[in-house]
């Protein structure tokens, strides 16, 4: 491996920017109090024709220390797969804005009695701490397209460019492209189960676009051949 992977993973590896942070936090509630320690998520920068970022590592990359291991990792692996990107690990490199698990919480239901559990949002000091990072990953994978994961990563990817993270409007950018530093920016929501957004059927429409817009550059940059 190329010495400036090599150091840079071994520098993330090593953070503890967050320590103070997510001593507070749990793994999850609704099974012990256990802490949540801090592991940034290192998974080895490759240069990847498309980079996707999300929020923030969830309890199954807490427990593997792999990126997209859980349900969300599965359903945007099955929309990559329909695209056209059928081995998605040979040309997509993963990411989150935040490289450590911030833990889950348990929050009253609104469906049943009792409490259910979620995970934290990422409070904004986490962002802020691990902004530099982001920043050299994009530079060091080097990827043609930039996919962003939601609302979250599309916030992070404004204040990238100085841009007030308030734009960062879900409605305003689904379905749009961008082109920063060379890259091509396409914005989808996020494609978990319980992304409310995604109830709408003017934002579905607006999906169908992204998805449109990311085949489009796939083959633009001679990434995929369409299938004739």
């Amino acid at each position: 491996m190329d010495n400036k992977y090599q150091q840079f993973d071994d520098k993330l590896q090593s953070c503890r920017r967050c320590e103070s942070i997510l001593k507070e936090k749990k793994v999850d509630p609704s099974l012990n109090d256990e802490r949540v320690v801090p592991k940034p998520i290192v998974s080895g920068i490759k240069k990847k024709p498309i980079m996707l970022i999300g929020q923030a590592p969830g309890i199954h990359e807490y427990q593997t220390g792999k990126p997209f291991q859980g349900q969300g990792g599965q359903d945007i692996r099955k929309i990559f797969q329909d695209i056209g990107i059928s081995n998605f690990d040979e040309y997509v490199w993963s990411s989150a804005v935040v490289k450590c698990y911030p833990g889950r919480k348990q929050v009253k239901s609104k469906k049943r009695e009792g409490f259910r559990v979620e995970d934290e949002v990422p409070p904004i000091s986490m962002v802020m701490n691990c902004q530099s990072f982001l920043s050299r990953q994009i530079e060091l994978a080097e990827p043609k397209i930039i996919v962003t994961l939601g609302g979250f990563p599309l916030k992070a990817y404004l204040r990238l460019q100085d841009r007030p993270a308030s734009e960062g409007k879900l409605e305003k950018f689904v379905g749009t492209k961008e082109s920063w530093e060379g890259k091509t920016i396409i914005f989808f929501p996020h494609t978990s189960g319980s992304s409310r957004w995604l109830n709408s059927h003017a934002n579905k429409e607006l999906f169908r676009k992204a998805q449109d817009l990311l085949r489009k550059e796939i083959i633009n940059h001679s990434i995929m051949v369409p299938i004739q």
